[in-house]
């Protein structure tokens, strides 16, 4: 069967460039699930004609609000507009639990107070881990973007048996990426800026010179700034890597 991704926002944090919060619509044989659900997430899935029923899941590679903070939508959703009863699993790095509740509580307390109708099924991995998710084989890398152990931000490797498909999610360079990307048909990975330097964030002229070390098959650069989208033509020129954008589908 046809393996499929569908970018349902390519922003950073800011929504720069008018684009949306990070999402990908991963489609194989075993389903379609998320990976991550930013604010805009449940918007962007409606805009394309798709129902939130149809998701089997969401794998999140950390727990910053602008990668996570859709997930209360997706059950809200789930309780009152899908009269969902097939089980909802949301899939993250230690913490994931809490978070999740807590927003949900946050946003709708007397629905979070009562027991949801589906199955909800609440998975944490940790970097150095692997683990059977939704049918897919989830192998867990440590990324730079956050202070663990209080938060941990992972680099995700989603293998469904077909496709080979890796996320970096927030990161710096780390070597980490090397081995999460190998040999992946499209790695999905972040490229915040140009050449401004942030702590724990990539920029394309710390990025290109890189590319040689990772052995993906495709690299698509996402979560981009103002500024890296207006240098996007860049990566394109050099053959080197694929810039993302809001609604863009590659199938593999």
């Amino acid at each position: 069967m046809a393996v499929s991704l569908t970018v349902l926002g390519s922003s950073d944090a800011f929504n720069s460039g008018g684009r949306g919060h990070s999402c990908y619509l991963l489609e194989d044989a075993q389903g379609a699930a998320c990976i991550d659900f930013g604010p805009t997430a449940m918007e962007a899935l409606k805009r394309l004609g798709r129902d939130p029923n149809d998701v089997d899941g969401v794998y999140l590679t950390h727990l910053h609000g602008d990668h996570f903070a859709g997930v209360h939508t997706l059950l809200v959703d789930a309780y009152y507009r899908g009269f969902r009863t097939r089980p909802l699993t949301v899939a993250g790095p230690p913490g994931t639990r809490a978070r999740v509740t807590d927003l949900f509580a946050l946003a709708y307390r007397s629905v979070a107070a009562r027991p949801p109708p589906f199955p909800l099924v609440i998975i944490e991995y940790a970097p150095g881990e692997q683990a059977k998710i939704l049918g897919r084989t989830v192998s867990v890398f440590q990324a730079d973007h956050q202070d663990p152990p209080d938060e941990v931000a992972c680099l995700l490797r989603i293998d469904d048996g077909e496709r080979v498909l890796a996320f970096s999610g927030d990161t710096g360079w780390t070597d980490e990426l090397i081995p999460a990307s190998a040999g992946a048909d499209l790695f999905v990975c972040e490229c915040s800026f140009h050449s401004t330097e942030v702590p724990q964030h990539l920029t394309w002229l710390q990025l290109e010179p890189k590319l040689g070390e990772l052995s993906a098959k495709r690299v698509l650069l996402t979560h981009l700034s103002d500024e890296m989208r207006a240098h996007a033509d860049e990566p394109v020129r050099s053959g080197k890597a694929e810039v993302a954008d809001d609604g863009l589908r590659i199938d593999l």
